[in-house]
């Protein structure tokens, strides 16, 4: 009995030490970006091609797309979201790269890339870095790269951690923008938790347009794991940044991973089984930026419920992928690219607005 009383000492304060050390760990490593800062702009990697300096075309074109950092293709399903999967296996972390990059391929001709998930590092991704390749396909683009997941050590769930994270939003674009910023949203608060999750940011460029105004992108990817209260919060910053650039006379277009359904669309268009998830049964408000154009596409889901593999006969699917623009831009038209969800657990949507 003694040996045993020991023994079980020892577990306890190992399991004490152990996580002890992890909080302690991810204290004093924790990624503290400032509210606003300056984002390095990475030049195209074909050095042949000058970037324009002022957008002269009436119209321009934007893709926006969440790529799950290339490990939540229709083959897994994900722990966090009800599943068992914490870490894709390689090879199925190769084929959503490379699917990925071949997709981009067709569609390089498209102005303006906003990507979220994006890894560069981590265990998740093994080691891929994923804004160097899109950035090689897209040679002709510009990037930046804004981090919103960095965290050194991540031990959560403790059977399998996740490990290393470094990931984040990426911005491509033909143009040369004259300013860049990580614009940093509120976040949870509750311990420990937040020693080890996102810090969830925008990203915006600012580009020239011919008539004297200016085009201003944003890159948004707002909070999943919550009750609404902290995306409210988030979408509120958002809200007034877009406000400010609108007054100017600017022309403004936020896309990206909303995490809500747009305020038109039926959440239960694609309904299989029935659904009880908060998270994909909400809608936006539709008194948010009144005035301002929700551009989507009902006709084809941008994201899918992760608890299982993806099943088309069962598998619940939604729209929260979607863009915002500003009254003087003149929406032209919104497609959802339908992929069967093969490489990524979101489904890239194209836009096409014109100059008013």
């Amino acid at each position: 009995m003694k040996q045993l009383g020991v023994i079980l000492l020892v577990l306890v304060l190992a399991a004490v030490l152990y996580v002890g050390g992890m909080l302690f760990l991810g204290w004093v490593t924790k990624f503290k970006p400032e509210p606003l800062e300056k984002v390095e702009v990475i030049s195209p990697q074909n050095q042949s091609y000058a970037l324009p300096k002022t957008i002269s075309d009436s119209t321009v074109s934007l893709m926006i797309w969440n790529v799950g950092y290339g490990g939540l293709g229709a083959e897994v399903d994900f722990f966090y979201d009800g599943g068992k999967m914490v870490t894709s296996p390689k090879e199925h972390v190769t084929k959503n790269n490379e699917g990925m990059k071949n997709f981009l391929e067709q569609h390089s001709d498209v102005d303006f890339f906003l990507f979220q998930e994006v890894d560069r590092k981590g265990k998740r991704s093994h080691e891929t870095d994923q804004a160097e390749n899109f950035a090689k396909v897209l040679s002709n683009h510009q990037y930046t790269f804004t981090p919103n997941y960095d965290v050194l050590y991540l031990p959560f769930p403790f059977t399998d951690p996740m490990g290393r994270v470094y990931g984040g939003l990426q911005s491509l674009s033909k143009y040369a923008s004259t300013e860049n910023l990580r614009i940093a949203l509120p976040g949870i608060t509750d311990f420990p938790r937040k020693l080890f999750y996102l810090e969830r940011c925008l990203q915006l460029q600012r580009f020239p347009v011919a008539n004297g105004k200016e085009l201003i992108v944003v890159n948004a990817h707002f909070e999943a794991y919550d009750d609404g209260g902290i995306k409210k919060q988030q979408m509120e910053v958002a809200k007034k940044f877009m406000d400010e650039e609108f007054a100017k006379g600017n022309y403004v277009i936020m896309g990206g991973d909303w995490n809500i359904a747009p305020a038109t669309f039926n959440v239960k268009t694609w309904e299989k089984e029935p659904e009880s998830d908060a998270l994909y049964l909400k809608n936006n408000d539709p008194n948010y930026m009144a005035g301002w154009q929700v551009a989507y596409d009902s006709t084809v889901a941008t994201n899918r419920k992760n608890k299982t593999a993806f099943d088309a006969n069962k598998t619940f699917t939604t729209v929260i992928d979607y863009y915002l623009v500003s009254p003087n831009l003149e929406v032209e038209s919104v497609n959802g690219m339908d992929l069967k969800f093969a490489f990524s657990d979101h489904q890239p949507v194209k836009l096409k607005v014109r100059f008013k």
